[in-house]
């Protein structure tokens, strides 16, 4: 990893060489005091500052040029230093536990997976916050720490009772949202590309993988086997298999069904 010509003031400034800099601070704003900068090749005047923050903070510079040279001590110590350790992208839900006043009253409820009328549906909707790329070796990695936030999209139709049975039922689809966001939260903490578009193109893939397709088996798989809540028996097998997923952090299956 190394950038061909200066970056920063009065330096030449490639497309190539300033994202490589940009994406070495990103994980680093924080402690800089700075916003997140645009891994876009275009060393403005954020760019240079950031530069001249990083000079100041990490390497103490009482008179900082705002360039990064090839090789200098600047670049070293960016190469050096890439995010802090132990930082990842995690999952998170809001609220954990549904209650009544989650649900949005309307006069039919349709499960849009099989057409069927129900008393209540519930489905989830997230939001991956754009944290800047960063360094690791010579790829680009999704920047750190990142957290995906889970919130639900529930329905109920207007007169039904939700007792605690029904509420359970929808505790379930709306926790496949949970677990199968921090699964792919793992996967974009590992995951690695040698270009900001290749990495733009794993998130693509692995957001259709988990949430789309994944999500869409898991949750058609409990419905059939729970008959949508009235087959208390597979009811409680699949609480149950939740249960022990959400305690294990590191789980990528439940039920057999991959997260």
């Amino acid at each position: 990893m190394s950038i061909t010509a200066s970056v920063g003031f009065g330096g030449k400034n490639t497309v190539p060489d300033t994202r490589l800099v940009q994406a070495m601070i990103n994980p680093h704003t924080a402690a800089l005091g700075i916003d997140l900068l645009d891994v876009d090749g275009d060393c403005g005047p954020l760019t240079r500052g950031g530069i001249k923050r990083y000079q100041q903070v990490f390497l103490k510079m009482t008179s900082p040029d705002s360039k990064v040279d090839p090789g200098g001590k600047t670049f070293l110590h960016m190469a050096n230093n890439p995010a802090p350790a132990g930082v990842v992208v995690s999952a998170m839900r809001l609220p954990v536990k549904l209650k009544a006043g989650d649900f949005l009253q309307v006069p039919v409820v349709i499960d849009p997976a099989d057409g069927t009328v129900q008393d209540a549906y519930t489905a989830f909707e997230y939001e991956i916050f754009d944290k800047g790329a960063r360094m690791v070796g010579a790829d680009y990695a999704f920047g750190v720490p990142n957290e995906i936030e889970v919130w639900p999209s529930a329905q109920v139709r207007i007169g039904v009772v939700l007792d605690a049975g029904l509420l359970a039922h929808e505790q379930f689809h709306y926790d496949v949202g949970f677990v199968v966001c921090r699964a792919l939260a793992h996967q974009l903490t590992i995951a690695r590309a040698p270009t900001i578009g290749g990495l733009i193109t794993q998130l693509n893939s692995l957001v259709d993988l988990h949430i789309k397709r994944r999500v869409k088996l898991i949750q058609r798989r409990y419905d059939v086997d729970t008959q949508h809540g009235a087959n208390a028996k597979y009811q409680r097998i699949w609480l149950d298999r939740m249960t022990a997923c959400i305690a294990n952090p590191a789980a990528n299956q439940i039920g057999g069904f991959w997260l």
